[in-house]
This record gives C-alpha cells, sequence and structure tokens, in this order.
C-alpha cells in the first residue's frame, strides 16, 4: 500500500506541477501573441492549435518535473545503494549483472525512478567507487533528459506561435457613418 501512495504521491505531484506551468506557459503566449497583434482575431483553429499545444508542452513539462523530483532524490538514492553493497568485500569487481540488481533493487524502492532509469552498466567498479558512480551517472542522466525535453517544449512553442500567429483572422471594426458624413464623401 505505501509503495502505491508513493506513486501516486510523485506522479500526482508531477502531473499538477507540470499541467500548472503549462497553463500558465500557454496563456501567456496567447496574451503575448494578442498583445503583439492586436487587429487580430483568434479563430476556432487557433483555439485547436493552442489545445494540440496544452498537450504536448503538458506531457513533456510531467516528464521535467518529475526528473527534477529524481535528482532531488539522488542523496537517497546513494544511500540506499550503500545499504545494497555494504556486503561486498571492498576488491569486488561489479558485473553487469551486480550493477543490474542494484538498479532493480532501487526501482523496487523508488517506483518514480523505474519510470526514468531502467539499466544501467557499472562493470569493473568497486564497493568505493560504485555509489558515487551511480550517482553521478543518474544526475548526469537526469540533466540530458531535462535539456532534451526542453528543447522540444522550445521547438513546440515555435512551431505553435508561428501556427497560432497564422491562423488569426484580421479584425474588422464595422462602424455605421451618419447620413451627412456619407453625403459629404460624395
Amino acid at each position: 500500500m505505501d509503495l502505491a501512495l508513493d506513486v501516486l504521491q510523485y506522479a500526482f505531484g508531477s502531473m499538477l506541477l507540470g499541467v500548472f506551468i503549462t497553463i500558465i506557459g500557454v496563456g501567456l503566449l496567447f496574451y503575448l501573441v494578442k498583445s503583439f497583434y492586436p487587429k487580430y482575431t483568434f479563430t476556432p483553429i487557433t483555439y485547436i492549435v493552442g489545445a494540440i499545444l496544452f498537450i504536448l508542452l503538458s506531457y513533456h513539462s510531467i516528464l521535467i518535473c518529475g526528473a527534477f523530483k529524481i535528482k532531488g532524490m539522488t542523496d537517497d538514492i546513494g544511500e540506499s545503494i550503500t545499504e545494497y553493497i555494504q556486503y561486498y568485500n571492498t576488491d569486488y569487481y561489479f558485473t553487469q549483472k551486480d550493477t543490474q540488481d542494484i538498479i532493480d533493487a532501487l526501482n523496487e524502492e523508488y517506483p518514480l525512478f523505474a519510470c526514468y532509469v531502467g539499466s544501467g552498466d557499472f562493470t569493473n567498479h568497486t564497493p568505493s567507487t560504485i555509489v558515487q558512480s551511480m550517482v553521478d551517472e543518474i544526475h548526469d542522466f537526469m540533466n540530458i533528459f531535462i535539456l532534451k525535453h526542453l528543447g522540444w517544449c522550445v521547438a513546440f512553442i515555435a512551431i505553435g506561435t508561428f501556427i497560432v500567429i497564422k491562423t488569426m483572422d484580421v479584425y474588422h471594426k464595422t462602424t455605421r457613418r451618419s447620413s451627412s458624413t456619407a453625403r459629404r464623401r460624395s
């Protein structure tokens, strides 16, 4: 039961934060576009593009928030690795199977971790080096993961902004002239 609550807590928190960030981002995007093009109006297609952009950005924002959560857990993960390897001799060299067993144990203990890291190879490390090596690798992997998904977000925002602008219509204000003004111009 605790495992299910942990997954729900971490995933739900990442989902809420990711969707909240996306709502603010897409709202700001529409506000800025409208500010730069005040004589244009949004069309139904513009709103459809906005909805698609919202879905894409939400997905990536949720993944980014989860990756930040994993980065915040690296100290705890390091302590867990230390517990797993405490019975190995100090001159033992880990095999690929040994390191995969450690990662599998981490995946069981940290369910959110399992969503991001499925395998790893830390062969030829000793108990004195493997903890720091694994923690550093997890940290670096999360940094690359975050940058990759931020890049996708920037690309979606750029393409979405272009499409939103192209789908807007010019706002035509209809005004009625008085008959005396119309006669004078004739």
